[in-house]
């Protein structure tokens, strides 16, 4: 595994809506690539330069350079700020997560290529293991679809939050400020990748009062693209087919169970990737450097 995977590997149908979305073309992409990687130099920042993962930021930011360069940014001060979540990071490290259901991707993506990323907090609890891993394995599920999937940094990701079992006993270590400040920057700049909606299913009075506190440090855009669906299968199978929800559980899917053996068995590949990863120390607050 590569880390410029994504260079030529779209398909016809997939390069046509990154031209029409994202301002991508064969012709400019080896340029944009090119400058935004002598912006970083001249910058002097410590991270990795590869065509491919350098990439992934210009689609992020719609081809905007300087759009591209800020993310790029944002990605490793991310990296400095937690380094909690990111010091030895490899997938055998959250294994335990992806095994327990709290963190998935599911198996078929939807009509529109988004893979969803699924969330079950309700199935975590404060004595099982630290809410930080829940970070990291969020962390190591996008930087796997970005790899394996690179069609992913076209189309973008959607989220699924149920929050079935989610309870207090949940609600009041996500209502402290430093996870609610974290859990605002992972999901809008930690990582190049545009999420395209976020679905929340079941919701309780306890998840209110964490989202009423986490609202305000969401940029009006993402908070556009959040849907409540209440308890109502109908509206989230509106969004999300039955076909794409997992099995055997309460949202009455008929695709693949979870966990999914299989993905825990590929994730583990990975890991001389993840150590790469681990070689581009941040050496400075790099906000300076916008």
């Amino acid at each position: 595994m590569d880390l410029n995977c994504g260079i030529e590997e779209l398909s016809i149908e997939v390069r046509l809506k990154a031209a029409v979305e994202l301002n991508e073309t064969i012709s400019n992409r080896d340029a944009c690539i090119a400058q935004l990687r002598g912006l970083i130099e001249h910058s002097g920042i410590t991270g990795c330069l590869a065509d491919g993962f350098l990439l992934r930021f210009l689609r992020a930011r719609k081809f905007n350079i300087h759009q591209a360069l800020a993310s790029y940014i944002a990605y490793y001060e991310t990296r400095s700020l937690y380094s909690e979540v990111f010091l030895n990071l490899r997938p055998k490290y959250v294994l335990h997560v992806f095994r327990d259901c709290v963190v998935a991707r599911l198996t078929t993506f939807l009509p529109n290529g988004c893979p969803v990323i699924y969330f079950q907090p309700g199935l975590w609890g404060p004595k099982m293991w630290p809410i930080t891993d829940i970070f990291r394995a969020n962390v190591v599920l996008v930087e796997e679809l970005l790899l394996r999937w690179p069609e992913t940094q076209v189309h973008g990701v959607v989220i699924l939050i149920d929050l079935t079992g989610f309870s207090w006993r949940q609600a009041i270590h996500m209502m402290r400020p430093s996870f609610l400040r974290q859990a605002a920057r992972f999901l809008q700049s930690s990582t190049p990748v545009r999420v395209k909606s976020v679905h929340i299913y079941n919701e309780p009075s306890a998840f209110s009062t964490v989202y009423g506190a986490l609202r305000p440090l969401l940029k009006p855009k993402m908070v556009n693209r959040i849907k409540m669906h209440g308890s109502s299968l109908e509206s989230l199978h509106s969004s999300i087919p039955p076909t794409h929800l997992p099995s055997g559980s309460q949202l009455e899917g008929s695709g693949p169970p979870l966990p999914n053996t299989d993905y825990l068995a590929s994730i583990m590949e990975l890991d001389d990737m993840f150590k790469r990863l681990q070689h581009f120390p941040i050496l400075r607050r790099l906000s300076s450097c916008i």
